[in-house]
């Protein structure tokens, strides 16, 4: 009877087991139905992602197709450097400012100021020579034939350069991004005006707030955008130089090269001179001085070997 009973307990707790061991086989079952099923769903989403972008790829805020070449958008801001040498300073600057006018520029800043064509600053003003340089803000779409103007004026180019960046992609981003603050900020509003009790109100208050201020600064940011597209930046200096050589013209001959060195030497030379003598004139008073210190010098030392004779 007793080997009858324990026969019995023993088949019990084998169905037990079995029960279990089926339970949680259907539960990972399950688990792994549910995260297949979400894997799903996830490529779903990537597909119509994929589907909506097309063939472009964003890649550190440029748009390029499938073979990597970059796509130009729609917005671009342009920089212009340029620098000129003249040996009319007041026509060559008169006849950029009038330029600037003529095209509806303006003058966003101008520094100007003096030097000294040897390197030494000397105080006779008649030797100053002048520099100036701007920031001006051109209409882009008169850019080029702003660019071919100042090409006819009295004066040497020694450089120029253009430079271009695209933000389109930053542009759409920003003006999405308005757009979702936007929603949310009339969805706010609604809650607003819902609400009931004094700490639901504060709260909406707190988020309404600051999503106004998160969407006035990148609108702000649109607006900045804008005004580097719209008016390019133009940096231009003006340099006065009492000579310009023509070495710096292509095509010269050997010889004409070491006439032209020969003539820039004698300046360096002529300049220095000048120099050198005004520093002189300055200097007078200070030899003046050492001169009479030498002599009474001089004067004390014969006295005192006067005495010890």
């Amino acid at each position: 009877m007793i080997k009858k009973g324990l026969a019995f307990l023993l088949l019990f707790i084998v169905m037990l087991s079995g029960c279990a061991s089926g339970s949680n086989d259907t539960s990972e079952s399950t688990e792994s139905d549910s995260g297949a099923g979400y894997m799903d769903e996830r490529a779903a989403e990537d597909a119509a992602v994929e589907e909506e972008m097309g063939e472009a790829d964003v890649s550190d805020g440029q748009i390029t197709d499938g073979q990597g070449e970059q796509l130009i958008g729609d917005k671009v801001i342009r920089r212009v450097q340029l620098e000129y040498e003249t040996l009319d300073f007041q026509e060559t600057t008169s006849f950029v400012l009038d330029t600037v006018s003529e095209y509806d520029g303006y003058i966003e800043y101008s520094n100007e100021s003096s030097y000294s064509p040897s390197g030494i600053a000397p105080r006779d003003q008649s030797r100053q020579y002048r520099r100036v340089n701007y920031l001006f803000r051109i209409p882009t779409d008169s850019l080029n034939d702003f660019l071919d103007d100042l090409d006819g004026m009295d004066a040497y180019k020694l450089s120029e350069n253009i430079g271009t960046e695209d933000v389109t992609q930053t542009y759409r981003d920003t003006e999405s991004r308005i757009q979702v603050l936007e929603n949310k900020e009339e969805r706010l509003n609604e809650l607003l005006e819902q609400a009931e009790t004094i700490e639901d109100i504060l709260q909406i208050e707190n988020s309404l707030s600051e999503t106004i201020a998160e969407r006035e600064a990148l609108q702000s940011r649109l607006e900045t955008f804008d005004d580097l597209i719209d008016y390019t930046e133009v940096h231009l200096s003006v340099t006065e130089r009492p000579r310009i050589a023509n070495t710096r013209e292509d095509g010269l001959s050997f010889l004409a090269r070491i006439r032209e060195a020969f003539v820039d030497s004698f300046f360096a030379f002529y300049y220095f001179m000048q120099d050198a003598f005004i520093w002189l004139i300055y200097a007078i008073p200070f030899i003046l001085i050492l001169v009479l210190l030498i002599g009474v010098g001089f004067y004390i030392r014969k006295k005192v070997s006067n005495k010890r004779k």
